[in-house]
């Protein structure tokens, strides 16, 4: 028994040295990688800000040549380049963001650029129309019933747009929000060298 216990340990001590003298591999990340994430909060144009840094966690690991450079569940940050907040008149709400960095099976983190996601919201144009052709329509017909002549009939339905013009702002922004759990699948932009 004692032998057997003496001859593990001595494998223990050739093997154990050799192990930790395997120096650490630098893999290259390929441009077109795919990096499969969901965000770990919601982002909302009416509140988020150009600039601004959103954490996030790989929803699916990042294998190269059969070796995982990132884990499923690894934390990666997600960096917004463009994001508009929604008129109430016009203007929609736009964002824009991608991965900026991912942490790898070894702790580190490393510097990322993938494609963009862009999302834009919903138009005022089709909506605002609606509301202010109704309400000139409406005040060009109350002012023809009024005073009966051309001029009673433009001025209804001039007075009639701007309630429509105050009706359309008062139904607010179409701001949108992304939220928190949402998946996304961006690719790199460029390849990436990380020393596993």
């Amino acid at each position: 028994m004692k032998a057997r216990i003496l001859s593990v340990a001595l494998v223990l001590l050739v093997v154990l040295p050799t192990l930790a003298a395997i120096p650490p591999q630098t893999i290259t990340i390929p441009a077109g990688t795919a990096v499969h994430f969901k965000l770990n909060r919601a982002i909302s144009t009416g509140k988020a800000k150009s600039g601004q840094n959103v954490p996030a966690e790989l929803t699916a690991p990042i294998v190269i040549g059969g070796k995982t450079v990132a884990a499923a569940g690894s934390a990666a940050n997600v960096h917004i380049t463009t994001v508009e907040e929604s008129g109430r008149i016009g203007g929609s709400a736009k964002l824009v963001f991608h991965v900026s960095s991912i942490t790898l099976t070894n702790g580190s983190k490393v510097s990322v650029r993938t494609s963009s996601y862009v999302r834009e919201g919903r138009a005022h144009a089709k909506h605002n129309a609606k509301y202010i052709a109704g309400a000139a329509v409406v005040g060009a017909l109350a002012g023809q019933a009024l005073g009966g002549n051309r001029d009673a009939t433009a001025k209804g339905a001039a007075i009639g747009a701007g309630v429509g013009i105050g009706a359309a702002a008062a139904t607010g922004k179409f701001d949108f929000e992304v939220p928190a759990g949402e998946r996304f699948n961006l690719k790199l932009k460029s390849s990436v060298k990380a020393t596993i």
